[in-house]
């Protein structure tokens, strides 16, 4: 799974229900939930093989803490031109104050429910392409992930989570929509703690030792560290 970062398109959007831009606290306000792996830790040793060839190699599972929020995006035309004929000036007077056409526009369209999770670390976020789906878990859990990580510094406000979900999901709408349309972003509930899985698998064959991370939803990875063993 790719994280993309903030492209900042929305910056000038805040949240309507947070627009005093006061930090919130990043602790979980309701259970968080634990994410049911779809790699399993022999496939996640294959992956290890694959790329260290002969390699003994051992699998532990760790949790990483995102953050997850749902958007639903719709659009509407701020322009409409208007299909009737003319009228004569005695209708045109008589329709005066009815608002056809004076500064209407099109109603909201059809609402697109986006995913978005944002790395409770980093504050990065992409928009996932299926709906977090695990076990309710208590947020002694949850804290229990970051006492267990070596990275440090500070975690993302909620206050920055919705910033950085509205601002990827208003960049991804506005590749789609045309030019006069607006963009109308709400919020369904505030982020929720999420756990996701992910295996650190760790070996070494003649001349090389690994450690790779890999990811427990798609099975994608990246090596986290590798060395040259030194040859008798």
């Amino acid at each position: 799974m790719r994280e993309h970062p903030e492209s900042g398109a929305d910056r000038g959007e805040e949240p309507s229900d947070q627009s005093t831009g006061t930090p919130q606290p990043a602790g979980v306000t309701e259970p968080a939930l634990r994410l049911t792996p779809h790699i399993t830790a022999a496939e996640a040793l294959a992956v290890f093989a694959r790329k260290l060839p002969g390699a003994q190699a051992e699998a532990r599972q760790v949790l990483h803490p995102f953050w997850w929020t749902v958007l639903i995006a719709r659009t509407r035309g701020i322009f409409v031109r208007s299909r009737r004929k003319p009228l004569s000036n005695g209708a045109a007077g008589a329709g005066a104050g009815t608002g056809a056409g004076a500064g209407g526009g099109s109603g909201p369209g059809v609402g697109q429910r986006m995913n978005v999770l944002v790395n409770a670390y980093s504050g990065k976020g992409f928009i996932a392409d299926f709906e977090p789906r695990g076990t309710p878990v208590d947020a002694a859990e949850w804290d229990a992930a970051f006492d267990t990580s070596n990275q440090a510094g500070p975690r993302p406000s909620l206050f920055e989570v919705s910033r950085t979900a509205r601002s990827l999901v208003r960049t991804k709408v506005l590749k789609t929509v045309k030019l006069g349309m607006g963009i109308t972003l709400d919020e369904v509930a505030p982020p929720r703690g999420i756990l996701k899985p992910n295996w650190i698998v760790t070996g070494a064959n003649e001349k090389f030792a690994a450690t790779i991370l890999v990811d427990g939803l798609d099975s994608s990875h990246y090596i986290v560290r590798v060395e040259r063993l030194e040859q008798d």
